[in-house]
């Protein structure tokens, strides 16, 4: 589709459209009822600076949506220098810190709180995480900036079409090229608070594994989750003898690393309004680069 964004609206060349009513856009883009009912009843959803209807024809030249409907009341925290890798009118992609949690329910500092803090005078949009990533875990998180479509990103993750790829670093020797399909179910260990094992009545869970190549007694593994289980990656690689270095609760220490060996690495997702698949890629940090086999 062609468009634009004036102000806060999204502007859509009717003629690049492939539906034939309001209705029909909304149930392929806005997949929440919730959201369709305030589009409509709100005014957020127009054609040719004209409210709609769900069953009017898109027959006009363009279709007018509010992007960013809300505001809302982001505080200034002390560090909010964020390293955003991506972003455009729909998606932030920002590369995540070791040791920061996203969410938090005890008053620490977040990422969250620093993303919402960097756009407080753009406190329109609607800045909410789609995944998650473990506290130790660095790389790249996506945000939602519109509520609008907010609802069909979480849709995309639910259907596995946001592709999530790491780089885990481990212990123990695996080839180079050197390929596993890790299919074990995940559940919470009961002995230990916070922490996951291979469990056979758990949540089924899919890693797929390939090697990068070994040196010194560390493999550098690429990772791709088809489920996203708490810990998913560190406890598939943990039982199957490859435990990640720095890991507190599944892996190794590993003294002259300052980080946790897994980084979220590239993310890959169908923009609904690019209509295109994108790949975002973090860069790597020097001391793990340097893990790498030349």
């Amino acid at each position: 589709m062609k468009y634009i964004l004036k102000d806060k609206w999204l502007w859509i060349d009717i003629d690049t459209l492939f539906y034939k009513t309001v209705q029909d856009f909304m149930d392929a883009l806005i997949p929440s009822k919730k959201m369709q009912h305030l589009c409509i009843t709100n005014g957020w959803i127009m054609m040719d600076d004209i409210k709609v209807k769900r069953e009017s024809r898109l027959d006009g030249k363009t279709l007018q949506i509010l992007l960013y409907p809300n505001t809302n009341a982001y505080e200034k925290v002390e560090k909010d220098d964020i390293d955003i890798v991506y972003e455009d009118e729909l998606v932030l992609i920002v590369n995540k810190e070791k040791g920061l949690l996203v969410h938090s329910d005890d008053g620490q500092i977040t990422l969250n709180d620093q993303v919402r803090s960097h756009y407080r005078h753009k406190n329109y949009y609607d800045l909410n995480p789609i995944h998650r990533l473990d506290k130790e875990t660095s790389g790249l998180l996506m945000y939602s900036k519109s509520c609008i479509f907010q609802p069909l990103l979480d849709e995309y993750l639910n259907q596995r079409s946001i592709r999530r790829t790491y780089y885990a670093f481990v212990k123990g020797k695996m080839n180079k090229g050197e390929k596993l399909s890790i299919d074990e179910p995940i559940g919470k260990d009961r002995h230990t608070s916070g922490k996951m094992i291979v469990y056979k009545k758990g949540q089924e869970a899919h890693t797929k594994v390939e090697s990068l190549g070994y040196k010194n007694n560390v493999t550098a593994l690429k990772c791709t989750i088809l489920t996203g289980r708490t810990h998913q990656i560190r406890v598939h690689l943990s039982y199957m003898g490859y435990p990640i270095l720095n890991d507190p609760l599944y892996g190794v220490s590993y003294p002259s690393l300052s980080c946790m060996g897994l980084v979220a690495k590239e993310l890959v997702f169908y923009h609904p309004l690019k209509e295109e698949n994108m790949k975002v890629s973090a860069e790597l940090s020097e001391e793990l680069k340097g893990l790498m086999l030349k």
